[in-house]
């Protein structure tokens, strides 16, 4: 994949909105990120490109100038990403990168839960904004409306942003040209265009914009290592599943129907004999749907199919030279199921990386509104299959199911992993049919093209997630030069802008053999399984399978789970099961098609069958790594037998596993930081002096009346040096009032007071305007130790000095206009008669 950037120059204050508010604070926010670092979205960034580069094309189309179409550019809906289309991706604009990834590594480790610091998303956020209040006025009388005062957060003006450009096929001079063109254009986004909002100049390839615009004649762009970093390959895959969680279906399941689930395309497939575990990085948000929410919601899966690698290496493939989707090769890998690619679900951090696996239904926990959520105790019902087992004040108490979906298990321990999950505002704008581009904006369903308001929710970016491939030495060996190390995969839906790109990379160096292990360690410190009185099979995956018609149904595959193990399905009788279903879909890309969508028993599903006969120890084993149902190649049908119900998960408690540990950054503190902990630290010193100016307030006697005030506020709008020499030229009636007012200690910190000569209002504002820095010096060291305290005193040190340096004066001024405020509050008070 060939990388490019499309920089951003905020000329203006810009809305980029998010989409929603927050009560009391703003009515419009902008789009940040976790650690409150400012976007702009990829979607409306390539949304507002391809608008002005339709504007561009009207203009040359006047002047008798061909240009390339949008479409051939900016794809259209449901467009291949084939050899002969240019498919391009547009990625979320983030601060130049030069600083971006400096900030960010340093954010990380001052916001994460085991670093004693007071430093916020808000705060970080609030150091990038400013807040805009509007309001709408009466045209007859000049007065503000009623309901109509709004607040909005903009951007400041000044800051670079850097979207990433990305395109599947090396662009040529035409395409690159036109680039140009339309970023040339594009010089307003976000809200309030026409009230002076959203003014930017954009730039791609940014050395030859000037030269392109200063031609008359559209010319042709002539590329020499311009592109920015170098070229990494990519792909697209062909397919993403759909999943919902419907109500237990244990009197569905059939132990014995006749199954016709061993005749589908897997069965003719051999037992596979090793294995290559792989990891996925999300660079970017990542929307795979499943069919839950309403129709202008898209809900998002929290794993990684294993369709979509599926689909990745099917293209990696189909790029290598020779390769077709016609050769045996291609059926043997991707359709018949020789390779099965399964399901990558988030990687936990508990000693060293480990792949999680779904929570068995089984395991609940007691309602216990007294205690802690992490302090609930937990139950698996295969450990005692009875309520009867347990003790007489729990039989009849509550149990819910946990809320967290993912977990490492072993003896006595279960440790749960949470997704991190977001949910993003789009619409489209109205089509040709209501207006056009005129428009601007969505016009809802009730008019014909009039674009829509949606949003997705997406699984977050920086997230890991392993998943593994199985298959023959031979097999795997190659899949491996198909897709190297370090490959950019795209997965779910979306994909050409704001989501989906992905790292891929490979685990084991060589293929493994399975030999007594599962793909992974499921149930961590556990053996192979071994022969019981009882057949215990937990899902590792979603489990299809067919009914006798030969139609999917919810139906588990007894009759093949008695030939795998060499026994007669009447050997096997179902006594417990606790479940779930799921809807399994998909979308054929190169058919550009959906896919059926079957029902499905959901992964973390657990039953137990009493057995007549004992199967082999051997068969265990080659059933765990073959698998049950169909579709097996997508990862669909895997098991764990016999190693849940002896793990003594009852009676333990749920171990979160969140957060890594925190590792400060070895490189220096980039001056971007520091001016961005200045910023911080400045405006908690605004609120410290504000908070102080008030308990003052309440502590004053002899309040001075309304006009020697007046005069103190007007000194306030004054050069300090001005202010000084007024304040000291005051006549004594107005001097003798300002030293009677006395402000008393009792009850308060005093130890900001020590640079203030005398107690009184006079002396309060000669110290502060004479000597600011003493004066603020409290409140600025308190405040930025605080802050950061986790950081090195020399670089605490540059903050304290530079903001005494700085920002003394304003910050001794906000204590002086707020203390004032408060006597003149506490005057009205006292004017006020009582009854």
């Amino acid at each position: 994949m060939i990388d490019y950037v499309l920089q951003i120059t905020l000329q203006s204050p810009l809305t980029s909105a998010a989409g929603e508010g927050r009560v009391g604070l703003v009515d419009r926010d902008v789009a940040f990120d976790d650690l409150g670092l400012p976007i702009l979205p990829g979607r409306r960034l390539k949304g507002l490109w391809r608008e002005a580069y339709s504007d561009v094309v009207d203009a040359g189309t006047l002047c008798g100038n061909q240009l390339i179409c949008p479409e051939r550019i900016f794809g259209k809906v449901g467009q291949n990403p084939d050899k002969d289309d240019v498919c391009i991706h547009v990625g979320n604009a983030e601060l130049h990168k030069p600083k971006a990834s400096s900030v960010k590594e340093w954010l990380e480790y001052f916001q994460h839960p085991g670093v004693e610091s007071s430093l916020q998303p808000d705060d970080v956020m609030q150091h990038f904004t400013a807040v805009r209040a509007q309001t709408s006025t009466d045209r007859q009388t000049g007065t503000a409306l009623e309901n109509t005062y709004r607040l909005t957060r903009n951007l400041k003006a000044g800051w670079v942003f850097w979207a990433p450009v990305r395109f599947l096929e090396p662009p040529d001079a035409e395409i690159l040209t036109a680039l140009v063109l339309g970023a040339a254009a594009l010089q307003h986004m976000g809200t309030a265009r026409t009230r002076g909002l959203g003014k930017v100049r954009c730039q791609f390839i940014c050395g030859l914009t000037d030269k392109v615009l200063s031609s008359s004649t559209f010319p042709a762009v002539t590329v020499d290592n311009t592109a920015d970093p170098s070229p990494t390959p990519e792909d697209h895959e062909t397919e993403s599943a759909y999943v919902t969680d419907q109500e237990d279906v244990t009197g569905q399941l059939s132990p014995t129907s006749e199954d016709p689930a061993t005749d589908n395309q897997d069965s003719n497939c051999d037992t596979p004999t090793h294995i290559l575990c792989y990891r996925l990085t999300l660079r970017e948000s990542a929307v795979i749907p499943m069919s839950d929410g309403d129709p202008n919601t898209v809900m998002t899966r929290q794993e990684v199919p294993g369709s979509n690698v599926l689909g990745a290496a099917a293209w990696k493939y189909l790029r290598q030279p020779g390769n077709s989707a016609e050769n045996d090769e291609f059926r043997h890998f991707f359709l018949d199921g020789g390779v099965r690619f399964l399901t990558a679900y988030p990687e936990a951090i508990d000693r060293e990386p480990q792949r999680t696996i779904p929570i068995p239904h089984s395991i609940r926990k007691f309602k216990d509104g007294a205690n802690r959520p992490e302090e609930e105790k937990l139950v698996d019902f295969l450990e005692i299959l009875d309520d009867s087992e347990l003790p007489d004040n729990e039989k009849k108490a509550p149990k819910k199911r946990l809320n967290r979906p993912y977990a490492l298990i072993w003896e006595k321990n279960l440790s749960t992993q949470f997704v991190k999950m977001e949910r993003n505002y789009h619409h489209a704008r109205a089509g040709l049919q209501a207006g056009g581009r005129s428009i601007g904006r969505a016009l809802g369903n009730q008019v014909e093209g009039g674009g829509a308001f949606f949003q997705y929710e997406a699984v977050q970016a920086d997230q890991t997630f392993q998943g593994a491939v199985l298959g023959s030495m031979c097999d795997l060996a190659k899949l491996r030069t198909w897709m190297p190390n370090g490959s950019l995969i795209s997965v779910g839906r979306s994909r050409s802008a704001q989501y989906g790109q992905t790292e891929f990379e490979w685990i084991d160096k060589t293929p493994q053999e399975l030999n007594g292990r599962v793909e992974w360690d499921a149930f961590l410190e556990t053996d192979a399984p071994v022969a019981n009185d009882c057949l215990i099979i937990t899902t590792l995956s979603a489990l299809l399978s067919v009914n006798k018609q030969g139609h999917p149904d919810v139906l588990f595959p007894v009759c093949e789970l008695a030939n795998v193990l060499g026994l007669n399905a009447c050997d096997l009788k179902l006594s417990h099961s606790y479940t779930r279903t799921e809807i399994i879909g998909g979308y054929h890309t190169h058919l550009r098609l959906p896919r059926q969508q079957v029902p499905a028993i959901a992964a973390g599903s657990a039953f137990v069958f009493s057995l007549k006969k004992q199967p082999e120890e051997d068969r265990l084993l080659k059933l765990e790594h073959n698998g049950l149902g169909i579709r097996k190649g997508e990862g669909y049908g895997r098991i764990a037998v016999n190693r849940q119900g002896n793990l003594s998960l009852t009676n333990t408690t749920e171990k979160p596993l969140d957060y890594p540990k925190h590792k400060k950054p070895e490189f220096q503190m980039p001056t971007v930081v520091q001016d961005l902990l200045c910023g911080v630290a400045r405006r908690h010193c605004l609120m410290g002096m504000q908070q102080r100016a008030i308990a003052a307030a309440n502590r004053t006697k002899n309040i001075p009346n309304n006009t020697v005030l007046g005069k103190l506020r007007l000194l306030l709008q004054q050069p300090t040096p001005v202010a000084v020499e007024t304040l000291n030229a005051l006549r004594p009636p107005a001097r003798e009032k300002l030293d009677r007012c006395q402000i008393d200690t009792n009850e308060l910190d005093t130890r900001w007071l020590k640079a203030v000569e005398s107690q009184t209002l006079y002396g309060l504002f000669q110290s502060a305007w004479e000597n600011p820095q003493s004066f603020s010096q409290d409140v600025i060291e308190i405040c930025v130790n605080n802050l950061v305290p986790a950081t090195d005193e020399d670089t605490l040190a540059d903050v304290i000095a530079t903001l005494k340096d700085n920002e003394s004066a304003t910050i001794s001024n906000a204590f002086l206009d707020c203390f004032l405020t408060a006597l003149y509050r506490r005057s009205r008070e006292d004017a006020i008669p009582t009854q």
